[in-house]
């Protein structure tokens, strides 16, 4: 893992913890949502990869 991916996921499990220890319903809804992006940031690929439109099969909209 790069050090940007572990940053993250040390978050996400801080936010879990959180979570799980906290009473107020919105509060472990906002945790866990929390913890849902810092995760998505560890295992998403997007950022290792760059992005082009114009390379993608799909059909431009016109």
């Amino acid at each position: 893992m790069t050090d940007d991916k572990d940053y993250f996921y040390r978050r996400a499990e801080l936010e879990l913890e959180m979570a799980q220890r906290t009473e107020h319903p919105e509060a472990v809804k906002a945790h866990y949502t929390i913890a849902s992006y810092y995760l998505d940031k560890v295992y998403s690929d997007a950022d290792d990869a760059v992005i082009d439109p114009a390379a993608s099969d799909e059909p431009t909209p016109a």
